[in-house]
């Protein structure tokens, strides 16, 4: 059964933080979530957990790379995929073998092509809106 448990930002960057120190290199981390939930915010975390430069958001971009000591970070945000073919431009293969994390907001657009996660993280609108809903899917 899924874990769920509400988070502010600091608790959601000891999640990160833990799962940087516990994932081994070539990890996938899938982000889902409606837009606005705190999957930018997570990679934000996990980013100054590795020691890497700060994280922006990839929606224009799609992909970006953050260096860190331990080796690099992939951030790619598939929410503009107008159609799962278009992740084969993503080069989700190159990403995954030179990269220790590929985090992957909004995977399901990619459909197929999206590298099977390691960890699947959901993220949900709580009550209080300083607070998210952070599910554990596998």
């Amino acid at each position: 059964m899924p874990e769920a448990r509400e988070v502010d930002l600091h608790a959601l960057a000891a999640e990160a933080q833990a799962l940087w120190r516990r994932l081994p290199p070539g990890s996938v981390i899938w982000l889902s979530g409606d837009l606005g939930t705190g999957k930018t915010a997570f990679v934000q975390a996990l980013a100054r957990a590795a020691g890497a430069q700060a994280a922006r958001s990839p929606t224009f971009a799609l992909v970006h790379r953050y260096a860190s000591p331990a080796g690099a970070i992939a951030h790619v945000d598939c929410y503009r995929l107008r159609s799962p073919d278009e992740a084969l431009d993503l080069d989700f293969p190159g990403l995954f073998h030179s990269s220790r994390i590929v985090a992957v907001e909004w995977p399901e657009r990619a459909g197929p092509y999206a590298p099977a996660p390691d960890v699947h993280l959901r993220f949900t609108y709580a009550e209080d809106p300083n607070h998210r809903v952070l599910e554990h899917v596998a």
